[in-house]
């Protein structure tokens, strides 16, 4: 149910991609996207204004100011909205744009490319806010619930259904221009060989990191630990394993590498998908999910997003496979 309602979150944002894309023909759709994005912001400062107000609340009065389920900063969680509301303001500037088109490959006069680049704000300023409303890992650790395969099913479909209206399918892409923007294409032969060499690689990165982390830091090791077996340990099956594989393989990548990499660069989107793994925290773990977008992108670039697919769904699924062989 918790994921059905983040799906329903998800909702307005996609919808404002379906209006960026009409402004890409239509001035009032341009001009509704611009006031929308405005809005969004206005509601962003609000929010941090409101939990800055109960800071100074809890400050003078703990016991009458305190908010159940709480356990982070409330002061972290002001600044982060604020901050985000002040920063997601820039691309909606368009000298801004101008400037950012000189190292993006971006068109600063497109409404879908302004919207992008606000996203990405938003995207990260929400994460280091829920971050600090979640307080560390041990919290995240205490507050984790088990991943059910339709939990995993539904968390993906946002991200399908904002990668294709983000490229503008129906709106102003048909499904084959739509396909060839987002990048996919009938694998090689030679592309299959780069997928099962990749994984078995990345499969060692994950080993090798995880070693060396649990002997330097056994007990921020063991934390993680401890949040990922309460979060995957539902899907600790082959079915399971397929679902996590295909499910986040093909709904991450046809966003991060095939909707978004083309307009914001390797370095940008991923970033961005290295904050869409929350369930990591500031850990090392998180700096690993980068690295292996970065390896994802180069893939992407290289070649194509099916591949990139291919490696991300078979790394993941590998990943369960393999723990389910441990005693």
């Amino acid at each position: 149910m918790e994921s059905f309602y983040s799906l329903l979150l998800f909702l307005p944002f996609i919808a404002l991609v379906v209006v960026a894309n009409l402004g890409e023909r239509q001035p009032w759709a341009r001009y509704t996207t611009l006031g929308l994005l405005i809005l969004t912001d206005v509601v962003l400062l609000g929010g941090g204004l409101l939990f800055a107000l109960l800071g100074v609340l809890q400050a003078v009065d703990p016991t009458a100011a305190a908010v159940p389920g709480l356990a982070g900063s409330v002061w972290g969680l002001a600044a982060a909205l604020f901050g985000t509301g002040i920063v997601a303001v820039l691309p909606l500037i368009p000298a801004v744009r101008r400037g950012l088109a000189r190292i993006l490959p971006i068109d600063a006069s497109s409404p879908v490319h302004m919207t992008a680049l606000a996203f990405a704000v938003y995207e990260v300023g929400l994460v280091l806010g829920e971050m600090a409303l979640i307080g560390d890992i041990s919290t995240l650790a205490e507050a984790a619930q088990a991943l059910t395969p339709w939990d995993v099913l539904l968390s993906g479909l946002p991200l399908l259904l904002l990668a294709l209206a983000g490229v503008g399918l129906i709106v102003r892409r048909g499904g084959v221009q739509t396909l060839e923007r987002l990048g996919l294409r009938l694998p090689q032969w030679r592309h299959l060989l780069l997928a099962a060499v990749l994984i078995a690689a990345l499969l060692a990165l994950d080993y090798g990191v995880n070693a060396a982390w649990e002997a330097l830091d056994p007990a921020g090791y063991g934390k993680l630990t401890g949040v990922t077996e309460q979060l995957f340990g539902g899907l600790m099956t082959v079915g399971g394993a397929i679902v996590l594989g295909l499910s986040a393989g093909i709904s991450e990548e046809l966003l991060f590498r095939g909707a978004l990499q083309p307009r914001l660069g390797l370095v940008l989107s991923s970033v961005l998908f290295a904050a869409g793994h929350l369930q990591y925290g500031l850990t090392v773990a998180m700096l690993e999910v980068f690295v292996i977008g970065l390896v994802l992108g180069l893939v992407r670039r290289r070649t194509n997003t099916t591949t990139a697919i291919l490696i991300h769904a078979g790394y993941n699924a590998a990943g369960v496979l393999l723990g389910l062989l441990k005693p």
